[in-house]
Order: structure tokens, then C-alpha cells, then sequence
């Protein structure tokens, strides 16, 4: 299958706009300088610092994969989100994680296609998982009162939902929990890739989920740098295994990008430019649909 895109003007903007991440090791521990501080480990955190932040901004949110979605054409289908009655069999943090993300993923879903009270559903599920996780001040009483305020105005509930996820962020970072966010992310990510999955088996012959299928090989590549950043963590381990295998099949897809740029917008989002064509055979495309409905089949339970 060959897919001529139009110019490319795909504005990645996370929920959250820091990267979360741990530094700092036992030998550095030992170098301190007088004030508490070993410059040279310090550069070497910044530099690291710098570099998981260019992967953490080329992974679209799901808010982001959602919008594309619903540019497409796509009708909204609520049949393809994870259960809401599955929230309470998530116990373990990794779960726990990446179900938070899947929520959020879903939560994003409704919300762009403007399903107000299922919003507020798959808000509560979040919400009961953040706060499983000790994350309570990220879906605090007066959030939810604000966002039950709001509820009519998509703009406005999308501010909210986007901020309640940037606080979450924060706590973890503040709280060296930054590889916890790094399994919010990967769930949140696999589940826009399966919804857009699920969404082209109802429209097969639908051009621009193919192309937002395609898509996902490049932010597939940064996620899987991501996770590579914690290679000490057995959960992300596990999870890295599974994106390594998607990532297996996209290496069967093809992108030529001419005249591609990346830059930064005003609001700190990564704006990629240029003309692309991706090649991906419908054989190819039937096993990243097959993969990835077996990895969320796993994730969500």
C-alpha cells in the first residue's frame, strides 16, 4: 500500500510538558563537592536530561491521537475502550501505571468526541488509580468540581484533564517515581494505537488511519528510547520486550520524508514539517493490528 501524505504539520504536544526521569548514582553520591553537588555528574544529568526530553516530546499524547482520529473522519465507538469495571482489579504499580495511562487514553478519546458524561466515567477510573498510587493532588475535589463545571465546554474540560495529568507528572518527578511515568506513557500510547486499530477494522478502505497507523513507527522509535532509560526497572523490562516487537513489524514500513524540519512552537510542542510517503503492505499492517490488540489484551486484563 502506498500513501501519499499531504505536508506533514503534526504538532506533538504531550498532557505534560516536563520529562521525568532519575539521576545520579551511587558513585556520584560519593564525589559531592562541598555545597552538596558534583558539577561534573550534574552535566552529565543535564545532558541526559536534554536528550529524554527530545524522545518524550516527538510521543504524541493521547490527546493528541485522539484529535487526529477524529480529523480523520472516525465516528466515535465506546465499545473499543477498556472496561470501566476493570479499575479495581489493577493492584500492582505497573498495572496500576499503565492502565492509568490507557484510562487517559480513553478519557482523551471521549472528550475530543465530545462525550461529556463518559469523560467524567473515565476521569473517575483515572482518578481511582492516581490516587492508588499515592498521586492524590492530581484529581483533587475541587478538579473534579471543576471539571463537572465544565463539562459542556470541550476547550476547557481538555485544559483541565491536560492539567490534573501535568500535576501527576510532577509529583512522580518530584518523588524520583519518573520510570512510573514512563509505563503512563507507554499505556497511554499503545492504547491510541490500538483505538486507531480498531477503529480501521469498521473502516478499512479509510486512507488517514492508515496513515496515522503509519505514523506511530517514528513515535514508536522515541517511546522505545524512552523506556530504554531505565533499564533496571524488571516492569519496564517486561514492557520494553512487547514495544520491541511492534517495533519489529514497523521496521517492514517505510518513510520518505522530504524537506522534513523539526521545531519548537511557542507553547514548547515539536512541530515536525515536510512531504512524506510511507509504503506499508496490508499484510504488514494486519500484524501490527494482531500485535497490538494481544499487548493491550495483556495490559488491561
Amino acid at each position: 500500500m502506498l500513501v501519499n501524505l499531504k505536508p506533514l504539520k503534526l504538532i506533538l504536544i504531550a498532557v505534560s510538558s516536563t520529562v521525568l526521569f532519575s539521576c545520579g548514582s551511587e558513585q556520584a553520591d560519593k564525589e559531592l563537592t562541598g555545597d552538596g553537588k558534583d558539577s561534573s555528574a550534574t552535566n552529565v544529568d543535564l545532558d541526559k536530561l536534554a536528550e529524554v526530553q527530545k524522545i518524550f516530546y516527538t510521543i504524541p499524547s493521547p490527546m493528541e491521537m485522539a484529535s487526529l482520529l477524529k480529523k480523520s473522519g472516525s465516528m466515535y465507538d465506546a465499545s473499543i475502550l477498556n472496561d470501566i469495571h476493570n479499575v479495581s482489579k489493577y493492584t500492582s504499580v505497573r498495572n496500576q501505571a499503565l492502565n492509568l495511562g490507557i484510562y487517559g487514553a480513553d478519557l482523551s478519546y471521549t472528550s475530543i468526541f465530545n462525550q461529556n458524561q463518559e469523560s467524567i466515567i473515565y476521569l473517575s477510573c483515572a482518578k481511582q488509580l492516581a490516587d492508588n498510587m499515592g498521586v492524590t493532588n492530581a484529581f483533587t475535589k475541587q478538579t473534579m468540581e471543576r471539571i463537572e463545571g465544565n463539562v459542556e465546554n470541550r476547550d476547557s474540560l481538555l485544559d483541565i484533564i491536560s492539567e490534573s495529568f501535568y500535576i501527576l507528572d510532577a509529583y512522580l518527578k518530584e518523588n524520583n517515581r519518573d520510570n512510573i511515568s514512563a509505563m503512563v506513557i507507554a499505556g497511554g500510547w499503545l492504547e491510541g494505537l490500538y483505538i486507531a486499530t480498531k477503529l480501521l477494522k469498521e473502516n478499512q478502505n479509510d486512507p488517514d488511519l492508515v496513515e496515522r497507523i503509519a505514523e506511530q513507527k517514528l513515535s514508536l522509535s522515541n517511546l522505545i528510547a524512552l523506556v530504554k532509560q531505565y533499564p533496571d526497572d524488571p516492569a519496564l523490562k517486561d514492557i520494553l520486550a512487547d514495544l520491541q516487537s511492534v517495533n519489529t513489524i514497523y521496521d517492514k514500513v517505510q518513510i520518505n520524508t522530504e524537506g522534513g524540519e523539526v521545531t519548537k512552537d511557542k507553547k514548547g510542542g515539536t512541530v515536525i514539517g515536510g512531504k512524506s510517503t510511507i509504503t506499508m503492505a496490508p499484510e504488514v499492517l494486519k500484524e501490527i493490528i494482531t500485535t497490538v490488540a494481544a499487548i493491550r489484551t495483556k495490559y488491561v486484563g
